[in-house]
């Protein structure tokens, strides 16, 4: 987990009138008349910053005394990890290979709680004097878990209420830079550690210095609103979907995270995909809009725009992966993903469609944003989001 403050949105346009099986005429070839998922807007794309991935990532698990029971468990997991096709499957496209699980670290020392105390912590004790650590790799994940109880605080909050976990870069001695990745523990227990590791080390590996070097956390200018919510990183991408959180290692849970070549091939872009068809619905928003990315530098992107008190009607374009029965979908303001002011109201023509069809979502924007105001479109066929696309309402 990255916090990535930029604006902008997704582009996304299409109809198709799906025809009927029995409509074909006698002598129609077969192919012909297969199913044809409907047209739709380009689907996000995760770019690297240039930095690196870690072809040949170790794992460097370390606990606290008195934790034991936690750290068994965990154990377990990383081995069972380690020889999944889960890591190869999520991991692959982006030049990550094979994971090591080096053995663990069990420190008597307190464990540190706040993010300048943990990063001086490594730094200390990766500094080669210390001989129960182990001499310092660049290519390693020191992966410190947190005992029950310890509340660590950051710049952008505190453990278990303004995050699950978090990655990030700490300087090391000689000017050396150490990967590494905060699991707290938080309600959930196992099946919420091992989420929540997943989801990190996956991201640590493909983009594991995000300050100096960054790597796979930018999303391609049409969608660039996908960094503020969810965050650009791949776990980031699919963090919201209902359907992310699965046993598919062993018999433990991990987060299913973003492929771009699944998204471009018009399937699943969280994966592993699951077994039912895929289905989404994609915003299309025409207006024009430009933004300051942070750095002073202006993009572009597609928005809807709409003045404060004013409102605006958007097309919401349905599609599927294969035949499937009819879903429902919901709007959301992403202010409230953070617990911030309402900015925006909805109401729809109708809430239920299939593969093809057009649903007509009316925008109301109550309040300003910070240049802006985000919105998500919730694909749910059993009442749990199976997908979500965001996107940007502009001044």
């Amino acid at each position: 987990m990255r916090i990535l403050i930029a604006l902008a949105a997704l582009a996304a346009c299409g109809d198709n009138a799906k025809l009927a099986p029995d409509a074909a005429p006698p002598d129609a070839a077969p192919d012909a008349w297969k199913f044809v998922e409907a047209p739709h807007g380009d689907v996000p794309q995760v770019q690297s910053g240039g930095g690196l991935v870690l072809a040949a990532p170790k794992i460097v698990p370390i606990f606290f005394t008195g934790d034991s029971a936690m750290q068994a468990q965990t154990e377990q997991f990383l081995s069972q990890l380690a020889t999944s096709s889960y890591w190869t499957t999520v991991t692959h496209e982006y030049g990550v290979g094979a994971l090591t699980i080096e053995p663990t670290i069990v420190s008597t020392d307190t464990p540190p709680t706040s993010d300048a105390m943990l990063q001086t912590w490594l730094k200390t004790n990766l500094d080669g004097t210390h001989v129960s650590w182990p001499t310092f790799d660049p290519t390693a994940i020191y992966a410190v878990f947190l005992p029950d109880g310890v509340t660590l605080s950051t710049p952008f909050g505190d453990s278990c209420s303004a995050f699950g976990a978090y990655h990030d870069e700490a300087p090391g001695a000689n000017s050396t830079k150490i990967v590494y990745a905060l699991m707290p523990r938080c309600q959930g227990g196992i099946d919420s550690l091992t989420v929540s590791t997943s989801h990190e080390f996956v991201e640590a590996a493909t983009d594991p210095l995000p300050e100096t070097e960054p790597g796979y956390q930018l999303v391609d200018s049409a969608h660039i609103v996908w960094e503020f919510a969810p965050g650009g990183e791949l776990g980031d991408m699919c963090e919201y979907v209902g359907q992310a959180p699965q046993r598919l290692v062993g018999n433990f849970y991990v987060q299913r995270t973003w492929s771009n070549a699944s998204a471009a091939a018009g399937h699943d872009p969280c994966v592993p995909v699951m077994s039912a068809p895929y289905v989404s619905a994609a915003p299309v928003l025409t207006d024009d809009a430009s933004f300051d990315d942070g750095t002073g530098m202006l993009k572009s992107t597609k928005s809807v725009k709409i003045p404060v008190g004013m409102s605006k009607t958007v097309d919401i374009a349905l599609y599927s992966d294969a035949e499937t029965a009819p879903w429902t979908v919901k709007a959301i303001d992403a202010a409230q993903l953070y617990g911030s002011p309402q900015e925006l109201t909805f109401s729809w023509d109708k809430t239920m469609g299939n593969n093809g069809d057009v649903l007509h979502l009316t925008i109301t924007r109550v309040s300003a944003g910070m240049g802006g105001s985000e919105f998500l479109i919730s694909s749910r066929p059993s009442g749990v989001s199976d997908s979500i696309w965001f996107g940007y309402v502009s001044d």
